[in-house]
């Protein structure tokens, strides 16, 4: 993860030969996670199909960034 500015985060993965790119808009109280690139995913903008795996490991960010915020608000 990389802050590109106030507000705005790059997220890069590895995996293998696949990588992925988001880009994560937080304003004041929300957050999106919204693609960007990738390789090795055969991404479809067409049909918006992308790797199979491509929604869990975004699920599993979106998890992890849900926990992190609910510990600064305890």
């Amino acid at each position: 993860m990389t802050v590109v500015k106030s507000g705005q985060i790059i997220g890069t993965l590895h995996l293998s030969s696949h990588t992925a790119v988001i880009g994560i808009p937080y304003p004041t109280k929300t957050y999106s996670i919204l693609y960007k690139d990738s390789t090795n995913l055969n991404y479809d903008p067409a049909t918006q199909t992308i790797h199979k795996n491509y929604r869990s490991w975004i699920e599993n960010l979106d998890n992890a960034i849900k926990r992190r915020l609910s510990g600064l608000s305890a």
